[in-house]
């Protein structure tokens, strides 16, 4: 597809081997980045599910945008079909505004239409979600995810938002204690015949407890070990810990955990831990899972913890027992209906139906 722009043509086509290279020249000059093709490659080439919808922008022989569906296998009652999550779409800033990126997404539906996606999914910025939900694209916003948070610490915190340090640091221990008198972990009962201990590697053990928890909820990505070795083992940046639960040998549930740096306005750094993903036969598991996290939390000295849950998620109210409260974050989660099928659209635009955790997105 040719697109004409002054006197020079725009050319919208797949992806062809080499392009990389401008496309990570791209990425790093509008991400102030510093990715990769280590990382590209883990990502769009290496997925078990199958090869990656990319559409590129080239003009002069430059890369100027790109639109992409990773395959992300997902069930929807009991039946698996193929999804697209799209990430890293992009336009050179030069670009933007003059119907670009409509051409480059729509061109990646056709395409991923003939790969058999039926569904796109992704977690667009602010800006990118007014783009999608404009009639040229017509996505539909599932909803706002909160952000919940349990605070460990407050002194990184408070040093980041209060000029006087020993101030800061003799506020820290009671602002903390009141928060956790708000919101208070309550305590639940673990079945003691569990042993719990941490996961280097996805085996089939995990196979066997997707399959029995496939169908726990309506609408679920594929958590088998193939796309957990992938997604979690092998991730050529991210550092991840899973711990499993175990009774008679049998896996019962998981939970995979992060740790990471973050600046708070260029002042302090605080320590944050992330829940990336849990899955459980009941919450008695998920209750002794997470306070092996914990221990790993505390030994590691993180300030906050963070996790998603949707107004209508199962384990919402399960966090809220763990002193977890909605934060003012949250993440937007839209999807689009590649076949043109009511029903389908119907049932994947009800937040109700979907359990979603950070696992789905690229920035955990």
């Amino acid at each position: 597809m040719k697109y004409d722009r002054r006197s020079t043509l725009i050319d919208i086509r797949e992806y062809k081997s080499g392009d990389e290279k401008g496309i990570l020249n791209l990425f790093n000059e509008i991400y102030t980045a510093s990715r990769e093709e280590e990382y590209w490659r883990w990502q769009f080439m290496e997925n078990p599910w199958g090869e990656s919808v990319i559409v590129v922008a080239e003009e002069d022989s430059k890369i100027i945008g790109q639109c992409t569906l990773i395959p992300t296998k997902i069930i929807i009652n009991d039946k698996e079909i193929l999804a697209g999550h799209s990430v890293d779409t992009m336009i050179s800033k030069e670009y933007r505004g003059k119907g670009i990126y409509e051409k480059v997404a729509k061109k990646s539906y056709e395409l991923a239409a003939l790969k058999g996606i039926e569904i796109r999914v992704g977690f667009p910025t602010n800006e990118a979600l007014r783009g999608l939900l404009g009639d040229d694209i017509s996505a539909a916003l599932v909803g706002d995810i909160p952000l919940l948070l349990k605070p460990y610490k407050l002194d990184n915190f408070l040093s980041s938002i209060i000029k006087l340090k020993p101030l800061a640091k003799a506020l820290a221990l009671p602002s903390t204690l009141f928060i956790k008198f708000i919101y208070k972990e309550r305590t639940m009962k673990i079945n003691k015949s569990y042993i719990f201990k941490e996961v280097k590697e996805f085996n089939e053990d995990f196979d066997i407890l997707w399959d029995k928890i496939k169908t726990s909820s309506q609408i679920m990505t594929k958590r088998d070990s193939e796309f957990l070795n992938w997604r979690i083992k092998n991730h050529p940046k991210n550092h991840y810990k899973t711990f499993g639960a175990y009774l008679e040998d049998e896996l019962m549930g998981y939970m995979v955990v992060k740790i990471e740096e973050r600046s708070l306005r260029g002042k302090s750094n605080v320590k944050l831990g992330s829940i990336v993903d849990m899955i459980g036969i009941d919450e008695s598991i998920l209750t002794g899972l997470y306070l092996e996290a914990k221990k790993y939390f505390k030994v590691e000295k993180i300030d906050f913890v963070v996790s998603w849950a949707s107004e209508s998620m199962k384990y919402r109210q399960f966090l809220v027992k763990l002193g977890f409260f909605k934060s003012r974050s949250s993440i937007a989660f839209v999807v689009k209906d590649l076949t043109q099928k009511k029903e389908l659209e119907n049932y994947i635009i009800n937040e109700k139906n979907w359990y979603v955790m950070p696992i789905e997105s690229d920035i955990y």
